[in-house]
């Protein structure tokens, strides 16, 4: 029986495991994110503010991308009491907002205001400001970038030059961050971009202005987000900046949501295994600053399914 005890304890030691998954882990001062959308499903009173924090905390989480658009200016009080109490728990909190649309100069007017609105609020509030915010502008998902991708691509980094701007002149530390899609710098049909006297992947331009990008590099593996997102990360590095590594959880859809983009039926387990191969390989990389995960609701069911 001597013999067998440490093959027996190897064996408990396996099946813990099993039963409770490791967590995606963020080392060396590394971020973890989460998107959560829709601010009055996840933190619009105390108690789903808790429970958003007791979630974030148990599952190592401490970076939120927390909706404003068209909740901020309604709900001040509300927002300050989330961030002051996801600060107390060591946890950044950046404003997300994004419409496709925003990219063409004519709704530039629109995009602006929303910095404009989370600016504001840190002036206002200097004892819990957000510490970011990030913008998803997804210029490709427009008609008119089938037709016009130059002229689209122009107005879009147009845009996020004046919001760069506006932080600049505002002295606010808030950090600038896009969200990108992995494929304008090495997908099968890249995006090339050619202003300024530059011609080079549109996602180049984009870090060259904004603080950090958010890659979605929707896989569902490991080495394919490393493959998807590495262009950027190398990128990145190249001029002093870094790179979020997005992953999906939505459910598949069979149009928009193939089933090899997202971890849904995949198992938070698996989904953690693939997430620490990420952080294992960028570990020392200059321009990796941390996972992204889409997004809570969905996220926060699969645990509950594990």
């Amino acid at each position: 029986m001597r013999n067998k005890a440490p093959i027996l304890f190897l064996a408990f030691c396996l099946m813990v495991m099993n039963l409770f998954p490791s967590l995606a882990r963020a080392d060396n001062g590394h971020s973890k994110a989460l998107w959560a959308w829709d601010f009055y499903e996840a933190a619009s009173d105390s108690d789903k503010i808790s429970q958003l924090l007791n979630f974030l905390n148990e599952h190592e989480i401490n970076l939120l991308f927390i909706g404003t658009r068209k909740t901020l200016p309604d709900q001040p009080a509300t927002y300050d009491e989330l961030i002051q109490r996801a600060h107390a728990e060591g946890i950044r909190v950046f404003a997300v907002v994004g419409r496709a649309n925003w990219a063409l100069e004519g709704k530039h007017r629109e995009a602006l205001e929303e910095v404009r609105q989370v600016l504001s609020f840190n002036a206002s509030h200097p004892n819990n400001t957000f510490d970011g915010i990030q913008y998803d502008v997804e210029p490709h998902t427009l008609p008119e970038f089938k037709t016009k991708r130059g002229s689209v691509s122009y107005q879009y980094l147009q845009l996020l030059k004046r919001i760069a701007k506006e932080i600049a002149e505002s002295k606010d530390p808030l950090e600038f961050n896009a969200a990108i899609p992995s494929w304008y710098a090495n997908g099968e049909n890249p995006v090339i971009v050619e202003t300024g006297g530059q011609r080079k992947p549109l996602s180049y331009f984009v870090l060259d202005i904004v603080d950090t990008a958010t890659v979605m590099a929707y896989r569902d593996t490991g080495e394919r987000q490393i493959r998807a997102a590495q262009a950027e990360a190398d990128y990145a590095a190249s001029i002093g900046k870094s790179i979020y590594i997005g992953a999906e959880t939505s459910p598949p859809n069979g149009g928009s949501i193939p089933n090899e983009i997202t971890y849904y039926d995949k198992g938070i387990h698996y989904m953690n295994q693939q997430l620490n191969t990420i952080i294992d390989y960028y570990l020392e990389h200059s321009g990796f600053n941390g996972i992204a995960i889409h997004n809570y609701p969905i996220f926060k069911k699969m645990t509950e399914n594990q």
